[in-house]
């Protein structure tokens, strides 16, 4: 499990050298946590958690001193947990929380559990994608894409997001002209099917794709 901490106190500088030195290393390794602990209150704490929104979907704990007034804006920022009292048990149960929804959907799974979304079923262990029992022959990534939107049908997931979880690398180049080819080419597959099948992924434009849910 990796995780990367951000740590501050009235002597050190938050946008120092250690801040962009920690912020170097997402663009190389992935992390499963970011842990941002401060003493305090530096209005920097907004804009390191908007940074590194911008870069990855990593969640990101942040402690703050007790009866902290910006816990609020840290949450709009980007941040998943906001902690304001340095309750070890509570960091740990909230960084175990956060870890395995961020690693659930590709994660290997000991039963065979299928994601069903209207007429769409994937098999995880088996790798499969059918539409109405009608096998869709999909490669690695074509699969990834929609068992990752299939996971959570209705969410909006973005250029760079889709790009990280399903390439596994930092976004580089035109991520959305990528991302575009392959979805054409899986939209493809899934009409020669059913010409209604293709339906089912929904681009927003200059955002994301997410899948149609039953009710859409």
């Amino acid at each position: 499990m990796g995780k990367l901490g951000f740590t501050g106190t009235a002597d050190r500088d938050l946008s120092g050298k250690n801040i962009q030195d920690a912020l170097s290393h997402l663009t190389v390794f992935s992390y499963h946590l970011i842990l941002i602990a401060v003493k305090q209150e530096p209005e920097i704490i907004c804009q390191l958690v908007e940074t590194i929104r911008k870069m990855v979907i990593t969640p990101v704990i942040v402690l703050l001193p007790a009866h902290s007034e910006m816990r609020n804006k840290i949450i709009q920022a980007g941040a998943d947990v906001v902690l304001t009292q340095l309750c070890t048990e509570e960091i740990s149960l909230q960084a175990y929380a956060l870890i395995r929804r961020y690693t659930e959907w590709k994660s290997e799974r000991k039963e065979e559990v299928p994601v069903i979304v209207g007429k769409l079923e994937i098999l995880p262990l088996q790798r499969t994608v059918e539409w109405e029992h009608k096998r869709i022959p999909v490669v690695k990534r074509e699969f990834d894409f929609l068992y990752l939107l299939a996971s959570t049908p209705g969410r909006v997931y973005t250029y760079s997001q889709i790009y990280q979880l399903v390439w596994q690398e930092y976004p580089h180049g035109d991520i959305a002209n990528i991302i575009y080819c392959m979805v054409h080419r899986l939209k493809r597959k899934l009409k020669k099917v059913d010409v209604n099948a293709e339906h089912i992924i929904i681009s927003v434009k200059e955002v994301g794709y997410s899948l149609k849910t039953d009710q859409e």
